[in-house]
């Protein structure tokens, strides 16, 4: 047993000798991948802060979350635990563990395999077929009145209408359309596609309206004026009030 080392390191649950091992986020992570299971800890209610630093706090409220789901309450996010907090698949990435033979220290550094031509047509489908489903979600609530602070089928403001159709597909985000506006990858206007999130300044400086981009230069939203409804965003009022778009599938 003496060429094996068992090691914590940061993103790995536990790895030996010169293998790899399957990602996991747990005590003493930090960065995006920890801010992001804090953030939907706090979607689900559970008091944690978002520092995206894994500490007791973050643990605790992952294995309330674990024993809520009768998941294994180990206070840590593997694949399993990650998919029932945030309705999607672990990001698919790999460690290496390497044993310094001079001085019997591990060090790591990201696997150099790449995502087959395969799994990336199969990521893009699955990620399309999410989107097609999104967008018809919204469009069966076309008439509903708007109602300010509103998060369901009585009435809905704009962020708590895509709250809403997201949750309905098993996708949890931010209540507020600036907490939306920080959600997900940024991407151009001209590279839209159904599902994205769109992002106007209205009343104020600022983001204050968001929806649900359809297609076509169109997107569905919460309006005062029409409840729920699509609108062109290729000219005049929306496309003046446009301040961006996020990618959240």
């Amino acid at each position: 047993m003496k060429n094996w080392k068992k090691t914590i390191c940061a993103g790995i649950l536990i790895c030996l000798l010169g293998g790899s091992c399957e990602a996991a986020i747990q005590m003493g992570d930090s960065g995006e991948p920890v801010r992001v299971v804090q953030k939907h800890l706090i979607e689900a209610g559970y008091k944690v802060s978002t520092d995206g630093r894994y500490g007791p706090v973050t643990a605790r409220a992952v294995r309330l979350f674990q024993k809520r789901h009768h998941l294994s309450a180990d206070g840590i996010v593997g694949p399993e635990t990650y998919r029932k907090l945030t309705g999607d698949a672990m990001p698919d990435y790999k460690i290496v563990v390497h044993r310094d033979e001079k001085n019997g220290q591990c060090s790591q550094k990201q696997s150099g395999k790449k995502k087959s031509a395969d799994s990336d047509k199969r990521n893009r489908t699955a990620a399309g077929r999410k989107a097609l489903a999104v967008t018809k979600e919204a469009q069966k609530y076309i008439g509903i009145p708007y109602r300010f602070g509103g998060t369901d089928t009585h009435g809905f403001d704009c962020s708590g209408f895509i709250q809403y159709v997201f949750r309905q597909k098993g996708i949890s985000l931010p209540r507020a359309a600036d907490q939306q506006y920080r959600w997900g990858k940024k991407v151009s206007r001209s590279s839209l596609q159904p599902g994205d999130l769109v992002f106007f300044s209205t009343y104020e400086d600022g983001v204050s309206h968001s929806g649900i981009y359809v297609g076509g230069g169109r997107f569905i939203s919460a309006t005062t004026s029409q409840g729920i409804a699509v609108a062109d965003m290729t000219a005049g009022y929306w496309s003046d009030c446009y301040v961006g778009a996020k990618r959240v599938l």
